[in-house]
């Protein structure tokens, strides 16, 4: 049986994700290798080894997905007050606590959700059975935003997101599958496998942001995959009006979007 090194397959895995990322994850034991613990990156292995990353650390598989943005980019949360919209369980908003966040407001229209531990911590207001759309502030502005809405588009939520902020800049978790237009695409099923149509989805998705008078910094494929199996995307947002914003973002972004589903197995 061919074999590879760890880190190599582990990338090639879970969508080209951030090599640092899956790095430091070996190195601290967190990757088992058919149920062992390999701590080497250069470890060669069998090619169809089965490769898990020990989801310890969160309460849930978002807090993963959003630390491998916040490493990639060098995001800096220590400090910060943060909106987490969508918060569900609180994977989010456990990775932002454990980032060094001073408060977290875990926003979510679904009620009990959200993770005992964080429900009891000081750092974390709790509001339940809250639509984001229907929020227009907050005790204490929060600096920026993450995002993981289910079931709805990011584009719209996002410009509204964004305004409830002083430093004008959100994470967001794109799912693809709740981007879709299922007019478009009648035979949709939940789960997008064309990468003709996903091209297609985050085209979209990135022209409604631009109508929003937003635009996308940076992007990259989560390193954890939906539960379906969707593959996702985060997206670093700000407002236009940015001193960052760069006038040809959208073809910088969408060329970068076509090769990142073109490197997709």
């Amino acid at each position: 049986m061919k074999k590879k090194p760890l880190l190599e397959l582990l990338i090639k895995d879970y969508n080209n994700g951030p090599k640092d990322f899956f790095y430091s994850k070996i190195m601290c034991g967190e990757i088992l290798v058919n149920g062992e613990k390999i701590t080497n990156p250069g470890t060669k292995i069998p090619i169809d080894s089965n490769i898990e990353i020990i989801e310890k650390g969160f309460v849930s598989r978002g807090g993963l997905k959003l630390e491998a943005a916040l490493k990639k980019w060098g995001i800096i949360i220590t400090g910060k007050k943060v909106l987490d919209a969508g918060s569900s369980t609180g994977g989010f908003t456990d990775c932002l606590l454990k980032q060094g966040a001073d408060h977290v407001y875990a926003v979510d229209v679904g009620y009990n959700q959200l993770a005992f531990s964080l429900r009891q911590d000081k750092r974390v207001s709790v509001y339940e059975k809250t639509n984001i759309m229907h929020l227009k502030e907050f005790p204490s502005i929060p600096d920026a935003a993450v995002a993981d809405l289910s079931f709805r588009s990011i584009s719209g939520a996002g410009r509204h997101i964004i305004n409830l902020t002083s430093e004008k800049w959100l994470i967001a978790l794109i799912k693809p599958q709740f981007e879709i237009n299922k007019n478009e695409f009648p035979d949709f099923n939940g789960i997008i496998s064309n990468k003709n149509v996903l091209h297609t989805v985050l085209k979209r998705v990135l022209k409604k942001l631009e109508k929003d008078k937003l635009f996308v910094d940076k992007v990259m494929v989560s390193p954890v995959k939906g539960r379906k199996g969707n593959t996702e995307f985060l997206f670093l947002i700000r407002d236009n009006e940015s001193a960052i914003a760069d006038s040809l973002w959208m073809d910088k972004i969408g060329r970068e979007l076509d090769n990142l589903v073109d490197d997709m197995q």
